[in-house]
């Protein structure tokens, strides 16, 4: 294990301590680097993307280094289309399914962002168990709390309360508006815009907002089993199974074909998987909750999605004087511990159209006026930066690793969205729905 003096976690600006070995990085001498503290407080590389050595692998290594850097890739986009898969057949994705659920008329979304936390925590005890794979689970852990060291209550719950008013304005979420363009959902375009000029609009002034916000005192352990100094799956497979007794619980009281029919979907079901408009929502829950496995094998990481909008954004600092001026947006710029979520994403678009595609429903789900769409990408993106996680980073990450501030910031999350929604309701705005892309009202 080689000392490595001055190491940033992800999502650190830069700084001049920190530059020379991101200079490293960008000339793909050490793609990612995982680090640890050690007794002495120095930072160590641990096993990641670095392929032996500090310096770049030459010949045959350079060779076996990018061959292993594109399986890798290849595994993630492989996540990626079964998570825009799992989306669309649950019918998720639908806006009127996510405004529906915060006026308790439809219970999909809540069924399957339960099984997926439930889910994702027994598959993450299990790999922290596992002495092949315990040491991974452990980088992807403290890689996800690391996000919040700069992060409090105050920040995690008004950012995530944005994010649910955002959620019911748009019908969408920041991972769940790529399925929705690949299903070609009409305006998904637009509420994928807004998310875009919400995480540049957020960049710009992100470490300020960083500055303004962090907490004087932070937590010192930011997860719950840290604090009770107990392993991860002492507290995980208890909860995980609470989860989904109340996920069969909800499923047995208002079954999943009262929430199809509530969509209009209930008489285009089949009994072939593969062409059948539907399935239950467990399913497409307990499917991303398995993701949770390659993405922590493969990049050393969780679920998440909406750090994918700040990479795409901050490609705009490409010289160093933009980079020193927009720091949050710089530490976002480059490296595969970034990009690997971009190429998450981008693939869920292709989830969703195949899916879309094999049960011909490409186009039929109803979408949200420009306004509403355009608006709420905004918002939510702002929320979901604001509080360092959206619905799958705080959600299906944060509450599965047990950690505090997700806590906050899930129920936060539902609370935005409640009140927008039966706002909404009052006024009349939460059923206006449109058929085409480009439809105003």
């Amino acid at each position: 294990m080689t000392s490595v003096p001055n190491v940033r976690h992800r999502g650190q600006p830069e700084t001049a301590m920190t530059s020379s070995l991101l200079h490293a990085t960008k000339s793909n001498q050490v793609s990612y680097i995982d680090v640890e503290v050690d007794s002495n407080d120095s930072l160590s590389v641990r096993e990641g993307w670095k392929e032996g050595g500090d310096s770049e692998p030459e010949g045959d290594g350079r060779c076996k280094h990018c061959g292993r850097t594109l399986l890798k890739m290849a595994g993630v986009a492989l996540s990626g289309v079964v998570f825009g898969i799992a989306m669309e057949k649950s019918r998720v994705f639908e806006p009127k399914s996510i405004r529906d659920q915060m006026v308790f008329n439809n219970f999909i979304m809540l069924k399957m962002f339960l099984s997926a936390v439930a889910i994702g925590q027994v598959c993450m005890a299990i790999l922290s168990l596992l002495p092949a794979t315990k040491d991974r689970f452990h980088t992807a852990s403290q890689e996800f709390v690391s996000c919040f060291n700069d992060r409090g209550i105050f920040s995690s719950a008004l950012g995530a309360f944005l994010l649910g008013v955002g959620m019911s304005l748009s019908g969408a979420c920041p991972g769940m508006v790529l399925p929705q363009v690949g299903a070609w959902v009409p305006n998904s375009l637009f509420t994928l815009l807004g998310a875009l000029i919400g995480a540049l609009t957020y960049g710009l002034l992100g470490s300020h907002l960083s500055s303004l916000t962090k907490p004087k005192i932070c937590f010192q352990h930011k997860q719950v089993h840290e604090k009770l100094d107990v392993q991860y799956a002492v507290i995980a497979v208890p909860m995980a199974a609470v989860v989904g007794i109340a996920v069969f619980c909800l499923e047995w009281f208002w079954p999943n074909n009262k929430d199809l029919e509530s969509l209009g979907r209930l008489s285009e079901l089949e009994s072939n998987i593969i062409t059948t408009i539907a399935w239950p929502a467990y399913v497409g829950g307990a499917l991303i909750g398995l993701l949770q496995v390659p993405i922590i094998l493969l990049v050393n990481d969780t679920i998440g999605g909406s750090s994918s909008y700040i990479t795409v954004v901050a490609q705009m600092c490409f010289t160093k004087n933009l980079q020193q001026m927009f720091p949050y947006l710089a530490a976002k710029r480059s490296g595969i511990s970034n990009w690997w979520q971009v190429v998450y994403v981008v693939c869920a678009i292709v989830g969703g159209a195949l899916s879309a595609a094999s049960s011909t429903s490409f186009g039929v789900a109803k979408g949200v006026p420009v306004y509403m769409g355009l608006l709420g990408g905004i918002v939510m993106l702002w929320g979901a930066r604001f509080a360092a996680g959206c619905t799958s980073g705080h959600g299906l990450s944060g509450m599965g690793l047990l950690t505090w501030l997700s806590f906050i910031a899930v129920p936060a999350m539902f609370a935005g969205g409640i009140v927008t929604a039966f706002s909404m309701q009052a006024t009349g705005a939460l059923d206006t729905y449109v058929t085409a892309m480009g439809d105003v009202s």
